[in-house]
């Protein structure tokens, strides 16, 4: 697993000094894996962090991929307007992440960066608390190929 606590704090504080404008749009990547069960867990992270960046709980997913190969995805939507890509794959030995995070008057970029490992203790690391009901209709919207609607606070 790895440990966004530094990717996090770097885009925040980007964005609390209004580098972007309001941001819109999320396009993050990550080849992080170390197994195929840690893909859902990173994935739901990831998802976590941007609606703390878009400042928005999502109002509806799109998932594909399958853990079983490796990779998923997933397309979000957002109350505010704003929307995310989101991808997770397996690292494969070489753990990489690109993240794009677009702005009513600039971008964020952050491409082809060596992901930083996870530390065996998660105590004192702040990391968002993904709703049970995400993972329904994450499972959901894999299921039926089709797009889940969510409730306001992110929730099925």
């Amino acid at each position: 697993m790895y440990d966004w606590t530094v990717l996090n704090q770097t885009v925040s504080a980007a964005l609390a000094a209004s580098r972007v404008g309001t941001p819109v749009f999320v396009r993050w990547t990550a080849s992080v894996a170390h197994t195929e069960d840690e893909l859902k867990p990173l994935l739901f992270e990831m998802s976590d962090y941007s609606a703390l960046w878009l400042a928005s709980n999502p109002r509806k997913l799109y998932a594909a991929g399958a853990d079983s190969r490796g990779h998923l995805s997933l397309a979000l939507d957002y109350l505010n307007g704003s929307s995310a890509l989101l991808a997770i794959a397996l690292a494969h030995g070489r753990p990489e992440l690109d993240l794009a995070i677009y702005g009513s008057d600039g971008a964020i970029y952050h491409s082809g960066a060596r992901a930083l490992p996870r530390l065996s203790s998660t105590a004192g690391l702040s990391v968002p608390t993904v709703a049970p009901m995400l993972l329904a209709a994450l499972e959901e919207s894999l299921a039926a190929n089709q797009p889940v609607s969510l409730s306001e606070n992110g929730g099925r």
